[in-house]
């Protein structure tokens, strides 16, 4: 059996990366141990490694990381002490395949770790492109350092042949973020509002979801354009469900603002919602209000007018429902009254294209690492062009 060392270090990218554990866990072919490392392990985060542990895949090591700050220099800080945890999972597990996801420290320490000890490392998420942030950089820099490569669409997939990366490496599976939503099972909207503690009589009203993140290049603005949002919110006063930040420097700022707004009658906000009750308050929700990227790649698989606000995923392929509005309260109200009884365009959006796969994305990555051939082609790059 192969042996794949994932590794994960947030709650949103594992949500995404957890039907891909499963189907690597479920191959006959193919053994699962996971690193756990970053805000996983942090309980002003969720300590959502509990998640990964009641979803009962083998966890390798914690590597706590995670310097929890606003300085630039912590998330980089938090790497390099990542990196030094990693190494020593990856020296005494010997894995066949490392698989890391996205554009976070993870996946630059993964694809350095791969690189430099001669382990076959495999990137989903690579290819995508966005405006104003480090992301974009560190999604290409793990591009040249991966040996595999998984983007979650076409237009991904040709971005990687013209950084100068070798066909046989590149297999367009989609987004198995979307796989989620086939395997999840469904809740009725009753069970869903009483989890919540909504009164009954709310019912009737659009559910709003809400998931802001600061981006890097505006980390001072983070309390500033969440405090926008949550003022238009206060005037929408519809049920409203709202997920804490990832641990980017800035979102304490971002926290500070919805704690600010924590007594608004009909928000709930949450560090963690679990999985069931996530993917069904997007099955029912009325509109995704924020900057994360479930409304570029996940909300058109599931017909969800999304509202973009500010520059976060400016620049990225998307589909027909989201609209991309400024931090200001009164355009964010119009952007959600439209979400919501605009006929024309909840009409686009139910049919609108999503360019991100069929929701069956684990599998043909699982397939791909239980039959790519191991050898020096495969662990030595080079480039396509002179």
């Amino acid at each position: 059996m192969r042996k794949v060392l994932a590794v994960t270090g947030i709650r949103s990218e594992y949500d995404i990366l957890s039907s891909v554990f499963k189907a690597i866990d479920d191959h006959p072919d193919l053994c699962l141990e996971i690193c756990v490392t970053g805000a996983h392990l942090a309980a002003s985060f969720g300590e959502t490694v509990k998640q990964i542990r009641a979803d009962g895949f083998t966890i390798a090591d914690e590597v706590e990381s995670l310097i929890n700050g606003d300085r630039k220099s912590s998330r980089l800080r938090g790497a390099a002490i990542q990196l030094l945890g990693m190494i020593q999972c990856a020296e005494r597990t010997q894995p066949d395949f490392l698989l890391v996801l996205g554009d976070r420290e993870e996946s630059l320490t993964t694809a350095a770790l791969g690189a430099y000890m001669d382990i076959p490392t495999a990137h989903i998420g690579g290819g995508d492109k966005v405006i104003g942030n480090v992301d974009d950089q560190v999604r290409h820099a793990v591009t040249k350092l991966a040996h595999i490569h998984f983007p979650t669409s076409a237009l991904s997939a040709e971005r990687i042949l013209k950084l100068g990366e070798e066909p046989f490496r590149i297999f367009n599976v989609g987004n198995p973020g979307l796989d989620r939503f086939r395997n999840t099972p469904s809740i009725s909207r009753e069970e869903l509002f009483a989890w919540y503690g909504f009164a009954p009589t709310l019912m009737e009203q659009p559910l709003i979801m809400v998931i802001q993140h600061v981006i890097s290049s505006e980390a001072e603005l983070g309390h500033e354009q969440m405090k926008a949002t949550m003022e238009a919110l206060k005037e929408l006063a519809y049920p409203t469900v709202l997920s804490y930040p990832n641990s980017d420097a800035g979102s304490s700022g971002i926290i500070r603002a919805i704690e600010e707004y924590s007594s608004l009658p009909n928000l709930r906000t949450f560090r963690n919602v679990p999985r069931l009750e996530f993917v069904n308050t997007l099955r029912q929700a009325s509109c995704l209000l924020g900057n994360s990227s479930l409304g570029v790649l996940e909300a058109p698989f599931l017909k969800l007018p999304t509202i973009n606000v500010g520059n976060r995923q400016k620049g990225r392929l998307h589909g027909d429902n989201i609209i991309f509005i400024d931090h200001e309260p009164k355009v964010i109200v119009e952007a959600v009254k439209l979400c919501l009884f605009d006929e024309n365009f909840k009409r686009q959006v139910a049919e609108g294209h999503n360019p991100f796969g069929d929701g069956h994305s684990s599998e043909k990555i699982a397939k791909v690492l239980a039959e790519i051939q191991i050898d020096q082609k495969l662990l030595f790059k080079e480039l396509t062009y002179e």
